[in-house]
């Protein structure tokens, strides 16, 4: 069974749905939309209120729990 890799794409504080993205940066529709092919899976961490890429590492990592939160 593959292990799951310590990046912000598979941690408890990462969001990139487009709908959040959409909510935080207001206005961003103008740009195109949270659906953007050029942003891939970068999104927001609620820990460190960044934008940040999918693939960033940190100490702050927090995995899902069994439910998915």
């Amino acid at each position: 069974m593959p292990t799951v890799q310590h990046k912000c794409l598979n941690c408890r504080h990462f969001r990139n749905d487009p709908q959040y993205l959409e909510s935080v940066f207001k206005g961003m529709s103008s740009l195109s939309s949270g659906h953007a092919s050029v942003r891939m899976d970068d999104g927001i961490c609620k820990l460190r209120e960044q934008y940040l890429s999918a693939d960033f590492l940190c100490d702050g990592y927090l995995p899902f729990d069994a439910t998915g939160n």
